[in-house]
């Protein structure tokens, strides 16, 4: 698998055909030390091509869970289709409380929405105490909040997209996220939240 194919795959129209986006999306895989047996492969990629999902975009992941596995996707992904269905106008996210009772709050704004959807979900439901949750909580718990926010304000463009690696609460080993190839999680970054107060401040 070469840099060619990948963008041979990403530059076609609906990428290629059937078959060889399997091809090549297989190759990509076992070239990335994923150690999937071949049954669970195939599941993995029927299930890119059902939700337009793009592995070569790191968009979504499959990691391997004792004899079974877990498929997740970026956050990024959620904040991109919320994007290009045109309705999303804002949004923000934070943190309230200290320790085992800190919660992380979404606020999304829709064009189509008379008032803001927010959304928001508990540290103590989702974290594992290990790794990352054990180094950013903070961040960790955010990112929860961002994929069940949008899920939840956008559910005919994000329902039934998988869930992200925050939300699943299995405890997934190092060497099985490294082997899916995970980058380690970074902050999210919020779109600014513009109101008739924000132009009114700026003049």
């Amino acid at each position: 698998m070469n840099v060619n194919e990948i963008t041979v795959v990403e530059n076609k129209e609906n990428g290629l055909l059937a078959q060889d986006f399997t091809k090549l999306a297989g190759e990509y895989l076992v070239s990335m030390g994923n150690k999937l047996p071949d049954n669970q492969r195939a599941q993995f990629l029927e299930i890119c091509k059902a939700f337009c999902l793009n592995p070569f975009k790191r968009e979504i992941y499959a990691v391997p869970y004792g004899n079974d596995f877990n498929i997740i996707v970026g956050f990024e992904v959620y904040l991109k289709r919320a994007e290009r269905s045109g309705k999303l106008s804002g949004w923000k996210v934070w943190t309230e409380g200290e320790g085992a009772d800190i919660k992380a709050v979404i606020e999304i704004h829709r064009k189509d929405f008379d008032f803001p959807f927010v959304h928001e979900v508990y540290l103590s439901e989702y974290s594992t105490g290990k790794a990352m949750w054990a180094k950013s909580p903070k961040t960790m718990i955010k990112k929860v909040a961002m994929s069940q926010g949008f899920r939840l304000c956008f559910p005919d463009e994000l329902g039934g997209i998988p869930y992200t690696q925050e939300e699943i609460t299995e405890d997934l080993t190092d060497e099985a996220l490294k082997s899916a190839n995970i980058p380690e999680t970074q902050a999210p970054e919020q779109a600014p939240i513009f109101t008739a107060n924000t132009f009114q401040e700026e003049k």
